[in-house]
C-alpha cells in the first residue's frame, strides 16, 4: 500500500525484515497478510555466515514475493570487498542498498561503493549515523549520491529531522522514520532509537506534514510488529495512509 495523497500517491512504506523472532521467509510470509506494508528492508547489518546461509536457503521464497513487495537492503555495518556477493545476489531484486558511513578511512568506502556503482549502477545510498561521519563520507562519493535520513540517529544526537529533510529532499530516497526514548533506554535495555511513533511529539508533528509529497522509502525502522502497528495507527491519523 502506498501513503500520502488521496489519489494513491505518495511514499511507499516499508518495514524491516526482523518484526518477529524468525527467519527471513517467516518474517516475510507474516508481512504478506498486512495490507499496509507495501516493502521489506532485508537488514545485513549484523552480517555472518551463518545468516548468509540462512538466507541463501530462503532466497527462492524471498525472490518469489517480488510482485507483493518492494525491497531494499541494509549492508553490513562495516562493508567490505567479500560483501559484492551480497550485493550481486540482491541488485535484480532490490530498488537500493543503504550504507552506514564509516567511523575511519572513509576513502575506502567510498571507493568500494564507487566500484559497485559503476558494475551495479546507482543503487546505494549513506545514511546519516554519528554527527560527522556521514559529512565525511560524501565529498568521496560525488553530488550525486544517494542519502537515507533516519530520524532516531538525529534525535539522540540532538539533530532536528525536519530541517535535515528540507536541505537534502532531492537526494533523498528513503527515511527510517522511527522516535528516540532514553529515559525508556535506561530502564528496559533495549536501544534508545528504534522506538515507536508516539502522536503529538513535536518534532513529529513539524515533520510528518512534510511527507505528504515524498515520493522515496518511508521504512518504519522498529523491530515489533506491535510497535509498527501502533505507528501505523499514528500515520493513518495524520491521513498520511488511506
Amino acid at each position: 500500500m502506498r501513503g500520502g495523497a488521496e489519489d494513491g500517491g505518495g511514499f511507499t512504506l516499508t518495514v524491516p525484515s526482523w518484526v518477529m523472532p524468525g527467519t527471513y521467509a517467516e518474517n516475510i510470509r507474516f508481512l504478506a497478510d498486512q495490507k499496509e506494508i507495501a516493502g521489506v528492508e532485508l537488514l545485513f547489518f549484523l552480517y555472518n555466515e551463518e545468516l548468509w546461509a540462512e538466507f541463501v536457503s530462503e532466497w527462492e521464497e524471498i525472490a518469489s514475493y517480488r510482485e507483493r513487495f518492494v525491497f531494499t537492503a541494509h549492508l553490513p555495518e562495516y562493508i567490505e570487498p567479500a560483501h559484492e556477493e551480497l550485493v550481486a545476489r540482491l541488485s535484480p531484486l532490490v530498488r537500493h542498498f543503504v550504507a552506514h558511513p564509516p567511523r575511519e578511512n572513509p576513502q575506502a568506502q567510498a571507493g568500494l561503493l564507487r566500484a559497485w556503482t559503476e558494475k551495479y549502477g546507482a543503487l546505494f545510498m549513506a545514511e546519516n549515523i554519528t554527527p560527522g561521519l556521514l559529512e565525511a563520507l560524501l565529498p568521496h562519493l560525488g553530488e550525486g549520491a544517494g542519502l537515507c535520513l533516519d530520524t532516531g540517529h538525529l534525535l539522540i544526537t540532538g539533530g532536528d529531522p525536519a530541517a535535515f529533510f528540507a536541505g537534502r529532499r532531492d537526494r533523498i530516497g528513503e527515511i527510517h522514520l522511527h522516535a528516540a526514548d532514553q529515559e525508556a533506554a535506561l530502564k528496559d535495555g533495549k536501544l534508545a532509537d528504534h522506538r515507536r511513533l508516539r502522536a503529538g511529539e513535536p518534532w513529529l508533528e513539524e515533520f510528518l506534514p512534510l511527507l505528504k509529497d515524498y515520493r522515496g522509502v518511508v521504512n518504519l525502522e522498529m523491530f515489533s510488529w506491535e510497535e509498527i502497528r501502533t505507528s501505523i495507527d499514528v500515520l493513518r491519523n495524520t491521513r498520511l495512509l488511506r
